[in-house]
């Protein structure tokens, strides 16, 4: 059934963001039921609307990260354009920002600024490394940070160059995420305190959870995991990737005893369930024997076998078998809408279900400042003054 009321409505964000991190955030408030204006400058606005692969007019990543949200078109180097931005922040709840530090400030719309004018503004800084540190002016992208946190390190076969990601672990995981769970909290917290805070958001801080694991085991032990050797990185049987006899992959997450234990029954290796934590490099004889297992059979096989028994494994699947696997397709995790332009675009399910359902799609992307008009009206600008901001240039 529908959501009586949607989480977060009545709750005004000002996305001022550009590409993924940012964009990502503010929609996952938009699904939530937050009012979400997307502020973008005059000229090209966000380059994720010119980016490959384009539908008709647009790109598909704007698709996928900017639906449920108004469309404004501002100059911000304009003194009126300073003014009725301002007044937009007067009216605000949160404020999301991705330009590099102080960049804001020199604009004259940095949190103290727009704190002083509205004092229960939320005002969110991601950026790539914080607002201060050795690094904080530094440009970067998703595998700089993740090279530079350590995780890149871990990632790959043993004796082999570290793996390229083909996801963005760092800007999803590391910064939208991390962004948005730190909104949540300041909007929790100003309903006791009646004030709003400046929130320092890094990508390279939010990529700190992903080494729990292998940090713990360092700091303990005092030695470095290397690529491909680690317990959960390629290091033992139990937690590996393992080829089929069609050239398909198969893994194995049996990290209980009681899964390895099963696993190791089912393909009549029983003899292999004490040496589940036999270290390397005895462990790579207990890796080659599963390894010459699973090759003996196809992969839809093993999935047919594998699935009669309780043992943590799945099939590597490419995309187009993802998006129409019967359990992902049962949850709605990605899903198909209209547009009426684009004709089909693909969408994102939001990554959580609540007792009524799971918050999503209402309104497709917004085409360059299509709701600036609606937006200045509810602000108390009229027709007259609004012409004149066109002609110059304003909006």
């Amino acid at each position: 059934m529908p959501a009586a009321r949607l989480p977060l409505e009545g709750i005004r964000v000002i996305d001022l963001s550009k590409l993924l991190p940012g964009s990502l955030c503010g929609q996952m408030l938009g699904d939530l039921g937050a009012e979400v204006l997307k502020v973008e400058d005059i000229e090209r606005g966000d380059d994720f609307r010119w980016a490959p692969p384009r539908f008709k007019h647009f790109g598909s990543y704007f698709h996928m990260v900017n639906r449920n949200k108004l469309g404004v078109r501002i100059n911000l180097k304009h003194p009126r354009g300073k003014e009725l931005f301002i007044r937009l922040a007067e009216s605000a709840d949160v404020l999301l920002e991705t330009f590099r530090p102080g960049v804001m400030a020199k604009l004259g719309l940095g949190y103290e600024q727009l704190q002083a004018v509205n004092p229960r503004l939320i005002y969110c800084s991601l950026t790539g490394f914080g607002q201060d540190g050795p690094y904080r002016d530094r440009a970067a992208h998703d595998i700089n940070f993740l090279s530079l946190s350590g995780v890149l390190d871990l990632i790959g076969e043993r004796d082999g160059r570290p793996a390229v990601p083909a996801i963005q672990i760092a800007g999803v995981g590391g910064g939208a995420l991390n962004a948005c769970i730190a909104i949540l909290a300041a909007l929790y917290n100003r309903h006791f305190t009646g004030k709003g805070e400046h929130l320092d958001i890094s990508i390279l801080d939010g990529l700190t959870p992903f080494l729990s694991l292998p940090m713990a085991e360092y700091l303990a032990t005092g030695k470095v995991p290397r690529r491909g050797t680690a317990t959960v990185g390629g290091g033992y049987a139990f937690y590996n990737v393992y080829e089929t006899a069609d050239g398909r992959f198969l893994t194995l997450g049996c990290l209980e005893t009681k899964f390895w234990s099963n696993f190791c029954e089912v393909i009549g290796k029983k003899e292999l369930i004490e040496h589940q934590f036999t270290p390397p490099p005895e462990q790579d004889r207990v890796i080659k024997e599963v390894a010459e297992v699973i090759k003996t059979r196809p992969l839809k096989e093993w999935v047919e076998i594998l699935s009669q028994h309780d043992v943590c494994f799945s099939p590597v699947n490419s995309l187009d078998e993802v998006f129409n696997d019967p359990h992902i397709v049962h949850r709605g995790l990605w899903f198909k809408t209209e547009h009426p332009l684009e004709g089909g675009l693909g969408q994102q399910g939001f990554p959580a279900q609540f007792s009524w359902g799971r918050p999503g799609w209402r309104r497709l992307a917004p085409a360059h400042g299509e709701h600036t008009f609606e937006v200045l009206k509810s602000l108390g600008y009229g027709e007259e003054e609004i012409g004149v901001l066109v002609q110059e240039r304003v909006i």
